[in-house]
């Protein structure tokens, strides 16, 4: 049977992010999420979930976002800001050392298991691991860790696979902004099968949340986020993926390392 990981990024950004991916997983589709360990607070909720989603809970690594690194600022002086902190967006990292991301990942991880929590998958926020500087750092720990990966095109995939690392067989990034409905939600499913034998498993990335006070002053994507929470737990969603005859599943579901993978790009850090 066709299986559909639908992950929730961002988990521990703020309460009410947290809130909100809790929502989806329990009424609706959503069988995974990936924490972030950098933003204030992160921890403390990350540490109030670990038991409850045993399995389910994967990390969100960070050089990205606006927040303070795991360690000293002088200590990593290619990842941060002249004020000492990770650049907002990719594109603002000008050339990343890998050592520095490599002993910087390794703390965020160090963290995350401080925190109860053993990651079940790895992904990357903002997807950083797209960025030829970052990509090597991130094959070498999805290697050393053997969960789960996030690959956003063959070549990544490839890679990954190679290094003896699980990811999906397709990956749908495109549930995001606008047109937040069941249908949309329906025909990007629908799209990303639609070339795949009827084993494949698909991944899908979103980003439901609940709009508090803390995520509106420092993400422009709030209210689109309980958007995503609606459809992602609405029954026409559930019906849909059902009609499909695709099953939703967490990150057990993933394949091993023998399959392809089908999207359009073709650079493994495009």
């Amino acid at each position: 049977m066709r299986r559909l990981m639908i992950n929730a990024d961002d988990f521990a950004l703020t309460d009410g992010v947290c809130q909100g991916i809790l929502q989806a997983m329990e009424r609706g589709v959503v069988r995974a999420t990936t924490a972030m360990t950098r933003p204030p607070g992160a921890a403390g909720r990350i540490t109030a979930h670990a038991t409850a989603l045993h399995g389910r809970l994967g990390i969100h690594f960070q050089l990205t976002g606006g927040h303070a690194p795991c360690l000293r600022p002088e200590e990593i002086p290619s990842l941060v800001t002249a004020e000492g902190v990770f650049p907002r967006k990719r594109m603002d990292i000008v050339q990343a050392s890998a050592d520095e991301i490599r002993r910087e990942w390794g703390a965020q991880l160090d963290l995350l298991r401080s925190c109860g929590v053993s990651p079940s998958h790895m992904d990357t926020h903002h997807h950083v691991h797209k960025r030829p500087d970052v990509f090597p750092v991130y094959l070498e720990m999805a290697a050393r860790l053997a969960i789960p990966a996030r690959a956003t095109n063959p070549a990544m995939a490839a890679a990954l696979r190679a290094a003896g690392a699980p990811c999906a067989d397709a990956f749908i990034t495109d549930f995001f902004g606008g047109d937040l409905t069941p249908g949309r939600f329906l025909k990007l499913v629908a799209a990303a099968f639609a070339p795949l034998p009827d084993t494949a498993v698909v991944e899908l990335m979103c980003h439901p949340g609940k709009n508090d006070a803390e995520l509106s002053r420092i993400s422009a994507y709030n209210q689109a986020r309980e958007q995503e929470i609606a459809v992602l737990s609405s029954p026409e969603v559930r019906q849909g993926l059902q009609d499909l005859g695709v099953a939703v599943c967490g990150p057990e579901g993933i394949p091993g390392p023998l399959r392809g993978f089908h999207h359009n790009d073709a650079d493994p850090a495009s």
